[in-house]
């Protein structure tokens, strides 16, 4: 039974709604005024940083699919647009999985960083496992192909390089009836699609979810689970200055962080925010450079990982960036603050 979502994660991240936005572009259609008709500001879909409410995300959904005449090709246009950067973090540790067993585990696990209209679970049958889509009363059915052809898009692109391998899902569930975008949907995945089901989901062989991905990388995708579990876990603490460390934890790859990002991700004002981190005596600046330092003191602790890939995880665009960054944070460069500490040099 899918768990109930606390309020202090509710919403989408804005970037899981870009492809329909970049869908109805490419259709000729003002995605724009379509977006300000669900209550959400443009800035929002470019940002990629804000969470949307649920009520405005499924309100997006509909008046995008009354604009495209109900397109039972729609689903896996949006599909084919998808990006894992709209997953932020959780993409990278996708990405960096060594498996798509520890693929989909984290992103059950983490789901809730990024949406709250759906709640994902895992549940085998005989020799396959289903990943499930849990969606909020009110999600299309639109929507749910959506996430299935999705999920299709992401296993592929974790498969792509491996010799002599491709990613077809064992079979899909959909949690409504046939409708006309059913077989499209089908030809898209590859397999046979099962309608009026309880929930959404889609099928794996134990050979599917065991084959080892040629872009996995362990210590990364571990530094990645480490930070997206300790982020799940301060949004549920009451602290102020606890809820902002886990939003710029998440939010760091993006290298675009400011407070006014976190305050629309936490559905107040600045004003409101600033007020709240200093009666805990903390300012917005001094936070962020202490959650950066940390992260990358932690990240450089261990030997697995080089300076390129701390700078990326901080969010910096450029290994010098990040250098001149630390150096100003420790007084000393990344690489001779690891010699410091007794880490080993790449």
């Amino acid at each position: 039974m899918p768990r109930t979502l606390s309020r202090q994660r509710d919403g989408v991240a804005s970037g899981l709604l870009l492809p329909l936005h970049q869908t109805l572009l490419m259709r000729g259609l003002d995605a724009d005024a379509l977006a300000l008709r669900a209550n959400i500001r443009p800035q929002q879909l470019i940002d990629q940083r804000s969470r949307i409410s649920p009520r405005d995300t499924i309100q997006f959904w509909r008046l995008a699919d009354a604009a495209c005449g109900h397109d039972p090709g729609l689903a896996v246009a949006i599909a084919g647009q998808f990006s894992l950067r709209a997953l932020g973090l959780l993409g990278m540790a996708w990405l960096a999985s060594t498996s798509l067993r520890e693929a989909t585990r984290r992103l059950v696990r983490y789901y809730d960083l990024v949406s709250s209209i759906a709640v994902l679970g895992m549940h085998s049958e005989g020799e396959l496992v289903w990943l499930q889509y849990h969606a909020s009363p009110g999600v299309l059915a639109l929507t749910h192909d959506t996430w299935a052809g999705i999920v299709g898009s992401m296993c592929r692109t974790a498969y792509a390089g491996a010799s002599g391998q491709s990613f077809t899902p064992s079979a899909v569930r959909l949690a409504h009836e046939r409708n006309a975008g059913t077989d499209l949907l089908a030809a898209n995945l590859g397999c046979e699609i099962h309608v009026g089901a309880t929930c959404t989901a889609v099928a794996f062989s134990s050979a599917q979810l065991d084959a080892a991905l040629p872009g996995g990388h362990p210590a990364m995708a571990l530094d990645a689970e480490k930070i997206l579990a300790t982020s799940l876990a301060e949004l549920n603490s009451g602290a102020t200055q606890a809820q902002v460390r886990a939003h710029l934890l998440t939010m760091l790859p993006s290298g675009q962080v400011s407070r006014a990002a976190v305050a629309e991700r936490m559905h107040m004002t600045e004003r409101t925010l600033q007020r709240r981190l200093e009666a805990e005596q903390l300012g917005f600046a001094e936070l962020l450079q202490q959650t950066r330092l940390e992260l990358a003191q932690n990240l450089l602790r261990d030997p697995d990982h080089d300076v390129q890939d701390v700078a990326f995880i901080l969010g910096f665009a450029e290994i010098s960036s990040f250098t001149r960054a630390f150096r100003r944070w420790t007084g000393q460069a990344p690489s001779a603050w690891r010699e410091h500490v007794g880490g080993v040099l790449h």
